[in-house]
């Protein structure tokens, strides 16, 4: 039980930093206008609206790596229940990604690109960490 506990905790922060990294790497090649206020509504459906792909990539790809990787290190640390434990860390990271869809308007392909890359990171991550055997359970 300690050791599921402590790989949640590990892929948490390991999760957390590298969507941070990603993300902060995308506003360093997209970065926000100056004039961006989370507030107004009007102005953030017109800025989603017309935003290019590229700076949605990076966030998908933060949220889809932070699942990844997060939940390999939690599922390997666990040594069991991986798809589990890495079903915890993924399910953290899910709702920080719907939180920020709710708070500011995203389009739909990204949603559903986020919720299904998130899966299918969490699976590939729970089959990785408990790779030790091509038998090995991963529930």
């Amino acid at each position: 039980m300690v050791r599921k506990l402590i790989g949640i905790i590990a892929g948490l922060a390991v999760a957390v930093m590298l969507v941070s990294l990603i993300q902060k790497f995308g506003h360093s090649l997209y970065p926000p206008p100056a004039e961006m206020d989370l507030a107004d509504q009007e102005f953030m459906q017109n800025y989603m609206t017309n935003l290019p792909w590229g700076p949605l990539a990076f966030v998908l790809g933060s949220y889809v790596g932070g699942a990844l990787v997060g939940g390999w290190v939690a599922a390997f640390i666990a040594r069991e229940s991986s798809l589990v434990i890495a079903g915890i860390v993924g399910m953290f990271i899910l709702a920080g990604a719907i939180t920020n869809m709710a708070i500011i308007p995203h389009p739909a392909w990204f949603a559903t690109a986020t919720v299904v890359g998130m899966v299918t990171a969490v699976l590939i991550a729970a089959k990785l960490a408990s790779g030790r055997s091509i038998h090995a359970k991963v529930y």
